[in-house]
C-alpha cells in the first residue's frame, strides 16, 4: 500500500512537472522561433564585425546584471514558493523591486565604463545601460510572477518581450538601416515594456507601493542568493571569455561566426531551460516534503536524460536543413564549430539540473564552487590552444569545462543525497550523440540520413511512451475527449 501511494504521489508530481513544462514551454519556444525567423534580418543587415560587437554586448550585460541584482530574483521565487502569507509575499516583492532599482542607478558607471572598454559608440553604450536596467526588472518581475504562480502570465510576459522586440528589429534594422545601434535599441525596449506589463500583473495581486525599510528582509533574500553570484560570474566566464579571446586573437568577425554556431546548440538549451524553470520549482517542493528526496531524484534523472539525448539527436538530424535555410553563406564556417558545441550544451543541461537540486536544498555555495573550477578551466584551455587551433579552442574549451562542472557537481552532491545512475544508459546515449556527430561533419546525404535514422530509432525505442502521451493529450484536447 506504501508503494502504491508512493508511486501516486511520484505519478502526481511529474504529471505536475510536464503541466509546468508545457505552461512555460509555451513562453520559451514562441521567442526562440521568433529569433529565428529574425536571424536572417541580423546576419544580412549586420556585418560579422557588428554582429559580433552585438554577440559582446549581450555576454558583456550577462554579467553586469547578476552583479547588479545580485540574484535577489532567485531568492524571491525560492521564498515567495514557501510563504502562505500575503504581507510577507508583499514585504519579498517590495523590497527586491526597491533593491534592483537602487541598484541599476548606482551601478550605471560601472555599464558605461564596460562600454567604454568595448569601444562602443557613445549612444550605443547609452543604450546598454537601458538595456542593463530593463533585463534586471526584467528578470526579477518574471520570478515574482512564478513565485506567486502566474506561470502563464510569466510565459506571456516572455512572448510580450520576444514579440516588441522582433516588431522593433524590422523596423530599425530592416528599414531604418539603424545597424548595431538599432539591435541595442530594440533589445533595451524589448525588456522595459514587458517588466512593466509583468508590474501590472503583480500590483492587482499585491501592494507594492510602500517600500519597506526592514533590512531583515533583505539580508535573508541576499543571504540565499548572493552565493549564487560566483556561479553566474563563473559561467559568464566560461561564455565571454571565449568571446574576448576570439576577438583578441581572431577578431570581431571571427566572433560573429562563432555566435552564429551557438544558435542551434542554444535550441537544445531551450529544451532543456523549458523543463528547468518548472524542475526548480519541483526539487524544492519535494525537498520541503521529503525526508529521502533522492528517490524521486534518481527516477527523474534516468527519465530526463533520455528525453535530452533524445532532443539532442533531432536537433544534430535537423542542423543541415537549418544552415541551408536560415544561415547566411558568409557564415558558413560556423558549421563546423556546431558539432562540438553541441556536447557542450548537453553537459551545460546535466550542470543546471544538480544547480535545481543544490538550490531545493539550500546548498547555494556549492553551487558557486563547481562553476569557479569550469571558469578557470575554460580560459586555461581557451589560451592554451587559440593560437594553435583557432576558433576550434572555444569550441573545445567550452565542451571540456561544461563537463568538469557537471562531473563535479555529481560527485560533490552525493555528500548530500545519492542519486543512483544507469551507466548503460549514458554510455550508450554519448556514443549515439559521437556518432550522428561524426556523420553530421560528413556535409553530404549519407551522413544527413544516418543522424536522421539514429535520431528516430533512439525516440522510438527510449521515448516513445513520453512522446504518445504528449500526442494523446493533444489530441483530447483538439477534440474535447475526456
Amino acid at each position: 500500500m506504501s508503494d502504491e501511494k508512493n508511486n501516486s504521489i511520484t505519478e502526481k508530481r511529474n504529471k505536475r512537472l510536464i503541466k509546468n513544462s508545457f505552461i512555460l514551454g509555451f513562453g520559451t519556444l514562441i521567442p526562440k522561433i521568433i529569433a529565428i525567423l529574425v536571424l536572417p534580418i541580423l546576419t544580412t543587415y549586420l556585418t560579422t564585425e557588428e554582429y559580433g560587437n552585438y554577440d559582446l554586448i549581450l555576454s558583456a550585460t550577462s554579467l553586469i546584471v547578476p552583479v547588479i541584482t545580485l540574484q535577489i530574483q532567485q531568492a524571491v521565487f525560492r521564498f515567495l514558493l514557501a510563504s502562505s502569507d500575503t504581507s510577507e509575499k508583499e514585504e519579498y516583492i517590495s523590497t527586491s523591486l526597491t533593491y534592483i532599482i537602487v541598484a541599476s542607478i548606482i551601478t550605471i558607471p560601472i555599464t558605461l565604463a564596460t562600454g567604454f572598454l568595448l569601444e562602443l559608440d557613445l549612444v550605443v553604450n547609452a543604450a546598454m545601460c537601458v538595456l542593463v536596467a530593463g533585463e534586471s526588472l526584467y528578470l526579477l518581475l518574471g520570478q515574482v510572477l512564478r513565485g506567486i504562480g502566474k506561470n502563464i502570465n510569466y510565459s506571456l510576459g516572455v512572448i510580450v518581450y520576444a514579440c516588441v522586440n522582433a516588431v522593433l528589429l524590422i523596423i530599425l534594422v530592416l528599414v531604418m538601416r539603424m545597424g548595431l545601434l538599432g539591435v541595442v535599441i530594440a533589445t533595451s525596449a524589448a525588456y522595459a515594456i514587458s517588466a512593466v506589463a509583468m508590474l501590472f500583473i503583480v500590483l492587482r495581486e499585491y501592494k507594492i507601493g510602500k517600500v519597506h525599510r526592514k533590512l531583515g528582509v533583505l539580508k535573508q533574500l541576499l543571504a540565499f542568493s548572493a552565493p549564487i553570484v560566483p556561479s553566474s560570474i563563473s559561467l559568464w566566464v566560461v561564455n565571454l571569455s571565449d568571446r574576448l579571446i576570439i576577438v583578441y586573437y581572431l577578431g570581431a568577425a571571427a566572433n560573429g561566426i562563432y555566435s552564429v554556431a551557438n544558435k542551434i546548440p542554444a535550441l537544445y538549451s531551450t529544451a532543456y531551460n523549458i523543463f528547468n524553470l518548472s524542475w526548480t520549482e519541483m526539487a524544492a517542493q519535494v525537498a520541503d516534503a521529503e525526508k529521502k528526496p533522492e528517490v524521486y531524484y534518481s527516477e527523474l534523472f534516468e527519465k530526463l536524460f533520455s528525453f535530452l539525448i533524445g532532443v539532442m539527436l533531432v536537433i544534430i538530424a535537423g542542423s543541415p536543413l537549418f544552415y541551408k535555410i536560415f544561415v547566411n553563406e558568409q557564415y558558413y564556417l560556423s558549421y563546423y564549430q556546431t558539432a562540438i558545441l553541441f556536447f557542450g550544451v548537453f553537459f551545460n543541461s546535466l550542470v543546471m539540473y544538480y544547480a535545481g537540486i543544490y538550490i531545493a536544498l539550500k546548498k547555494t555555495k556549492q553551487v558557486g564552487y563547481s562553476s569557479l573550477v569550469g571558469a578557470v578551466l575554460n580560459a586555461v584551455i581557451n589560451l592554451a590552444l587559440v593560437s594553435r587551433i583557432g576558433l576550434y579552442a572555444a569550441s573545445i574549451s567550452t565542451m571540456v569545462s561544461y563537463l568538469i562542472i557537471a562531473l563535479y557537481r555529481a560527485i560533490d552532491i552525493n555528500r548530500f543525497i545519492k542519486i543512483k545512475y544507469n551507466f548503460l544508459q549514458i554510455i550508450g546515449g554519448f556514443c549515439l550523440m559521437a556518432i550522428s556527430s561524426i556523420a553530421y561533419y560528413q556535409r553530404n546525404w549519407l551522413g544527413y540520413i544516418v543522424c536522421i535514422l539514429i535520431a528516430f530509432s533512439y525516440n522510438w525505442f527510449n521515448n516513445r511512451y513520453m512522446i504518445l502521451c504528449v500526442i494523446n493529450k493533444l489530441h483530447r484536447k483538439t477534440t474535447g475527449v475526456k
